[in-house]
């Protein structure tokens, strides 16, 4: 039987390794994705905006973004996998991003909540945001 101490012990060093698990591989500091939409598990680096703000729809929306050293098909697959009652638009057709040069990805959207998951010309990362959005109030 374990004594109190070392139970205590165990349950802090177990809440301790799941913060740190908050986003894989973000090392830089320590990031929690607040939009609810699932995270690519391999990150190199991750940041939760501090504020919502509203996009061109007037939608207050919160953002999550984020890196990958993956392939860009290998990330786009795994949100396929993983949002898969999700809408699918090329990025090159969607107005916000229509004006990068060179811009490969995609957008998953269910509802007002989206992911886009793209890469910019020779970009060795694959870049994610998370968009977790409500009505206009």
């Amino acid at each position: 039987m374990l004594s109190r101490r070392t139970s205590r012990g165990s349950i802090a060093i177990l809440l301790a390794l799941s913060l740190l698990s908050t986003v894989p591989n973000a090392w830089a500091k320590e990031v929690y994705n607040l939009t609810g939409l699932p995270v690519y598990p391999y990150l190199t680096t991750a940041d939760m905006d501090s504020v919502a703000r509203t996009d061109t729809m007037g939608h207050w929306c919160t953002r999550f973004t984020a890196q990958a050293s993956a392939p860009l098909e290998v990330v786009e697959e795994w949100y396929r996998k993983a949002l898969v009652k999700a809408s699918e638009t090329n990025l090159r057709n969607d107005q916000r991003y229509r004006d990068y040069v060179d811009l490969s990805g995609i957008k998953l959207a269910i509802g007002l909540d989206y992911v886009t998951v793209f890469r910019i010309g020779n970009q060795s990362t694959t870049s994610i945001e998370l968009f977790k959005c409500s009505r206009p109030h």
